[in-house]
C-alpha cells in the first residue's frame, strides 16, 4: 500500500547479495586453487554462502518489480477515498511494531474492505485513524496510498495527539485494573 523509496528498498539486498557472492566465490577459489586438502564441508559452506547471495539478488528483483507495479498504480490508478476501519500488529523488527490497517472504499458502486500488509509504524497508524479518510489509488485490484503520511501528520498533529492520549488513558486503566486484581 505504501510506496517506499526505491534506493532504500533495493540497496540492502543488492549489497548483501554482492557481498555474499564475493565471499562465496572467493572462498571457492581459495579452496579450489590454494588449499591442499579441502573438505566437503568447505565447499558446502561456500555454496551456501553463494546461494544466499543469489537469493538476496532475487529478492532485489522482486522488490524492484513490486515497486514498479506500485508506481504504475500511483500514476495510472483511479483516485478513491478510503476510510480507516481498524489496525493490528503481528510483526515486529528491531523493537518496532509494524501494523496492518483494515480500510474500506467504494469503487463503481461496490464497497470493498481490504487489509494492508504490515508496513505502517505507530505514528502512521495514529495519523490514519485520526483523519479517518485518506486518498488511495486503485488499478486492477491493486491499491496504493496516495497521500503523503508525513504531510498528513504535520497537518493533523492535534488530532493525532488526541488519539495518542486516548490510547495512553486506556493503557493506564488496564494497568490499574491489573494492579488492583
Amino acid at each position: 500500500m505504501k510506496i517506499e523509496k526505491l534506493k532504500s528498498l533495493i540497496l540492502r539486498p543488492f549489497l548483501a547479495g554482492l557481498i555474499a557472492l564475493a565471499v562465496g566465490g572467493g572462498l571457492f577459489i581459495y579452496y579450489y586453487c590454494y588449499y591442499e586438502n579441502p573438505s566437503v564441508a568447505s565447499y558446502v559452506i561456500t555454496g551456501a554462502i553463494a546461494v544466499m547471495g543469489v537469493l538476496a539478488w532475487l529478492s532485489t528483483i522482486w522488490f524492484l518489480i513490486n515497486h514498479l507495479l506500485r508506481s504504475k498504480v500511483k500514476n495510472n490508478g483511479q483516485l478513491v477515498k478510503a476510510s480507516y476501519v481498524s489496525h493490528e500488529t503481528h510483526v515486529s523488527a528491531a523493537k518496532v511494531n509494524y501494523y496492518s490497517i483494515t480500510y474500506k472504499y467504494e469503487l463503481n458502486g461496490k464497497e470493498y474492505t481490504k487489509k494492508s500488509k504490515s508496513e505502517f509504524v505507530w505514528k502512521e497508524v495514529l495519523t490514519l485513524r485520526a483523519i479517518k479518510e485518506f486518498n488511495i489509488k486503485v488499478l486492477n485490484s491493486r491499491v496504493v496510498l496516495d497521500d503523503d503520511l508525513e504531510d498528513l501528520f504535520e497537518k493533523n498533529k492535534e488530532l493525532v495527539k488526541l488519539e495518542q492520549q486516548k490510547y495512553d488513558e486506556a493503557y493506564k486503566q488496564v494497568d490499574n485494573l491489573l494492579r488492583n486484581s
